[in-house]
């Protein structure tokens, strides 16, 4: 019998894997449990609509991040923060700021998960981030400086 499972079943297959099992452990343990339903045409085209949905926010999704990769690569960034006597800033910069200042500037919105280290800078100064993606990477620059 040919069914869909719902959820990952150990040792059978992950969630939306269309399997043939035997018929007894299909109604006897897969159906009535809720792990699994029964393979009808309809229900095998829902899942193939399903996926192909997913499928499309994943690839926009993707163009939407490269694409905001390729317009800030070699830009410059500029932060003007307090500071005191010593040059310090009086509270650190970090990547939520970064990205704010980066989407206020530029307006474009970069998610935290691309920056490839956790940045947190405490001085004035010029420093290179490094943005990694799908085999992509894009160089930008800030610039701290004092108000």
């Amino acid at each position: 019998m040919k069914v869909i499972l719902q959820q990952y079943v150990r040792g059978v297959g992950d969630k939306g894997d269309v399997i043939d099992v035997s018929d007894g452990y299909a109604q006897n343990a897969l159906i009535p449990r809720g792990l699994a339903k029964a393979a009808t045409s309809t229900e095998i085209n829902k899942l193939h609509l399903v996926k192909k949905t997913i499928q499309e926010k994943e690839d926009s999704e993707r163009e939407r991040i490269l694409t905001a990769m390729k317009a800030l690569n070699g830009k410059t960034v500029t932060i003007q923060e307090k500071v005191n006597g010593k040059g310090t800033l009086y509270q650190t910069i970090g990547v939520r700021e970064i990205i704010r200042v980066v989407y206020n500037q530029f307006h474009i919105s970069t998610p935290n998960t691309l920056y490839t280290e956790k940045y947190a800078f405490k001085e004035c100064g010029e420093y290179e981030l490094t943005l990694q993606a799908y085999d992509s990477t894009s160089r930008f620059y800030v610039v701290i400086s004092s108000k």
